[in-house]
């Protein structure tokens, strides 16, 4: 690699946010370096017992466990659900893409800010969600497609929650179901029909002139100026490289974005490169989420090409309170699926030691699941506040080297509980009962960290997502998000990363316009 190449974009990080911006600028004739930790994998790999950096890595799930230090002194390391690949995390989601409400853009009064309304409004982001919805796949016909493809158990249901006066829609997924689709939720599709950030953005990109991609290849650190990034600080292949860009682009990540910039201090910038505000790595929120399990009245088939089919926000905002959303989850109460979670919930409660895991769940797993029968399972989400005091730090004592202080409010398991109440009661005679012990964080959906506004006391970005007295410096992943919502982000990243693209294209033009008559 020439280090003294100076590219037009520099994006680090492959995912939703960073593969959908280089695209959108590739399309634009401009030079784009991507950079990525992890690298190219494919399907088969299984990370459920991996624990192993090396092993992480090569399956492409981040490599190291996050620190979790509760407001009791205590410290919990597990490893969360966040990719590390090409394509990042969105290689293994579940490609539910749906927007936003527009409740969601609007004042938020928490109890410990006001969060100021989105400097972007619904509407002026409404043509890039459309931009957004095409390039990945949802086509203007879809719910009238995925309503062609319901189980009899969904039809039914379906009726059930319509008879109750509820507003059942289907679900927004960015998969080609044809007849050999496997909906390959949470895991690599091995067919590319599931739209992720490689094949709907960053394959087209690298197979234009002047783009290039850098796997393995890790970021350290900005080195900038008052004003500007000069250069890009990584290890490539073992050995300090240098890159340079007229524009750099941060898509690590809510959790590692702000890693990045806090790194990145000087003279300049003492607390943090775009941290006059104080802000970055300050405000992080996830999903609250609880799993169901329903049951329909009588015996159904289940069979069909698309299991994560349907979704409800009747109780979105209910009375002024939100509530949150629900969505089939796309899975069936299986003895491996119940297993998987049980695993999950016990990592995350400090149990490291993968035989005792297999053995901790092997009997609950198999009696929780011949008592289930025929259950489906869907997940109740539920919006996030940002609070200041829920951030991201640096922790030279972790090999990731940050951990994070991240409490749950009271407010928040309020809410999920009113949510789960109020469905369990408009959905019968159909039973549902509860599978989570208690209300879970979904560490997978971190947000919020370096987020945009109009006030630069108050936020780390401008409306562009460039950061305040940063020229050159752009974020594009959902460190951005003022508010968590209770939807899946990944749509929103995308729809603000085309918009993004937009403003950078024109700060380039304008730059070399700039030139040539100075010239």
């Amino acid at each position: 690699m020439d280090s003294s190449h100076v590219w037009d974009v520099i994006v680090i990080g492959t995912g939703i946010g960073g593969a959908t911006v280089g695209q959108a600028l590739a399309r634009r004739g401009f030079g784009v370096l991507f950079v990525e930790k992890g690298a190219s994998v494919i399907a088969g790999g299984d990370a459920t017992d991996a624990t192993s950096p090396e092993s992480r890595l090569n399956l492409g799930w981040w490599p190291y466990p996050v620190s979790l230090r509760r407001t009791d002194g205590t410290c919990n390391r597990f490893h969360a659900p966040i990719g590390c690949a090409v394509g990042g995390s969105s290689i293994f989601y579940a490609a539910a893409l749906e927007r936003m409400e527009r409740s969601d853009f609007d004042t938020l009064i928490t109890s410990t800010q006001e969060v100021p309304r989105w400097p972007v409004s619904y509407d002026e982001l409404s043509p890039y969600y459309a931009e957004a919805e095409a390039l990945y796949g949802i086509a203007a016909d879809a719910d009238a497609a995925a309503e062609a493809r319901f189980s009899e158990w969904d039809r039914e249901l379906v009726r059930a929650m319509r008879r109750n006066e509820l507003h059942p829609m289907p679900l927004q997924v960015a998969i080609r179901y044809d007849e050999e689709c496997r909906e390959c939720v949470g895991r690599i599709c091995p067919r590319k029909c599931k739209a992720d950030a490689r094949t709907a953005c960053l394959d087209e990109a690298l197979r234009r002139p002047g783009c290039h991609l850098l796997e393995g290849c890790d970021v350290q650190r900005l080195e900038a100026d008052d004003t500007q990034v000069r250069v890009v600080h990584a290890k490539y292949q073992g050995q300090d490289v240098e890159l340079r860009a007229r524009v750099v682009v941060l898509a690590a990540g809510a959790m590692h974005s702000p890693q990045v910039l806090l790194r990145s201090r000087n003279a300049f910038w003492p607390h943090g490169l775009a941290n006059h505000s104080d802000q970055v790595g300050r405000n992080l929120m996830f999903h609250g989420i609880d799993l169901y399990a329903l049951w329909a009245p009588r015996r159904l088939d289940r069979r069909t090409r698309q299991k994560k089919a349907l979704s409800v926000r009747d109780f979105y905002l209910k009375d002024g309170r939100r509530l949150g959303y629900v969505q089939s989850l796309g899975v069936d109460a299986g003895r491996g699926d119940i297993a998987l979670f049980m695993k999950n919930f016990l990592r995350r409660m400090g149990i490291r030691n993968e035989m005792l895991l297999r053995v901790l769940v092997k009997v609950p797993a198999s009696a929780v699941a011949r008592a289930l029968g025929d259950a489906s399972i869907l997940v109740g989400m539920t919006e996030d506040d940002p609070s200041p005091d829920n951030r991201i730090v640096l922790d030279e004592k972790e090999p990731n080297g940050a951990s994070f202080s991240y409490t749950v409010a009271d407010d928040l398991r309020e809410r999920s509980d009113a949510l789960r109440e109020n469905f369990r009661r408009r959905i019968k005679p159909w039973r549902l009962i509860r599978l989570t012990p208690a209300l879970e964080m979904n560490y997978g959906h971190p947000c919020g960290t370096c987020r945009f506004g109009d006030d630069p006391k108050t936020s780390v970005l401008n409306r562009d997502c460039r950061a305040h007295d940063v020229a050159n410096l752009y974020v594009v992943d959902s460190s951005f998000m003022p508010r968590s919502s209770a939807v899946n982000p990944s749509l929103t990243i995308a729809a603000t990363a085309l918009r993004t693209a937009a403003a950078i294209a024109d700060s380039l033009s304008a730059r070399s316009a700039q030139k040539v008559s100075s010239a």
